[in-house]
């Protein structure tokens, strides 16, 4: 994957020794994390709110 310099927000999950980066936004596609792949994390969500 190509660095752009664009974040989105993305969901960690975990299948087994499988992990996956689960987007938010249904119009991007899981990002499978292989061994030896380098990642950076920028933040953490501790809190998602909605208005109705």
């Amino acid at each position: 994957m190509k660095d752009n310099g664009e974040a989105t927000f993305k969901q960690l999950r975990i299948y087994g020794d499988t992990k996956v980066l689960h987007p938010l936004n249904p119009k991007y596609p899981d990002i499978e994390l292989k061994k030896g792949d380098r990642y950076n994390i920028v933040g953490k969500i501790v809190e998602k709110k909605k208005r109705y």
